[in-house]
């Protein structure tokens, strides 16, 4: 199933809606939010329709792109069954479904990349799973790269936590305790390939692992 960058920012709202225990997620409530969302980080102002939110919470409901949520609805009340879920720990196990999303983000690079920093660690890192080029634009900075005038306090602080974080979690997939890296892309068994974490966490500047 083709993925666009509009869809995922409506999972990533949606999930989050649906993780606050505090906020009652009417149809009313997910189109609104989501909306919102939209016009913060596309400008977007047509909205959203409640077709597409109701699409949404199907996919998000089934396998198609692994997320398998336990969404519930109790008097047009939506919410997940498990306090604890979150589509953030959801695994990606089609290489496919990875190439696309890393697709997308390199067609959306210029978009995003002042939105979120962390999109160049991620994108090389995906480069690297899937074995497909990205464009030079799109490789991280050298960290002794000093053409850069100074950032904000806090900002190297989170970049390098995320580098931090998904290498660390890149390097517990391919653990000798797990079978060979390569081999995963030859196996019929499904198997974690990346985690939705990582792809979720670049899709605006709001985002925090």
């Amino acid at each position: 199933m083709p993925v666009n960058l509009n869809a995922l920012i409506r999972y990533k709202t949606i999930d989050e809606c649906l993780s606050n225990l505090n906020l009652k997620c009417t149809i009313d409530v997910l189109i609104n939010k989501c909306s919102e969302k939209l016009i913060e980080n596309q400008g977007i102002e047509s909205g959203v329709s409640e077709r597409s939110i109701r699409n949404d919470i199907r996919i998000l409901r089934s396998d198609i792109l692994g997320f398998n949520a336990p969404i519930q609805c109790v008097n047009g009340i939506y919410s997940y069954n498990d306090d604890t879920f979150t589509i953030y720990g959801r695994p990606i196990k089609e290489k496919e479904l990875l190439i696309e999303i890393q697709d997308l983000l390199v067609e959306k690079f210029d978009l995003l990349k002042n939105e979120n920093k962390n999109l160049n660690e991620l994108l090389f890192c995906l480069s690297k799973i899937t074995d497909v080029k990205i464009p030079i634009k799109c490789y991280p900075s050298s960290s002794g790269n000093n053409i850069f005038p100074k950032k904000i306090d806090g900002y190297f602080r989170n970049k390098v936590d995320f580098k931090i974080k998904l290498n660390g979690y890149v390097q517990k997939l391919n653990s000798p305790t797990q079978e060979h890296f390569l081999e995963k892309f030859f196996s019929n068994k499904k198997v974690e390939l990346f985690n939705w974490r990582f792809i979720l966490d670049v899709l605006d500047s709001t985002s925090d692992l």
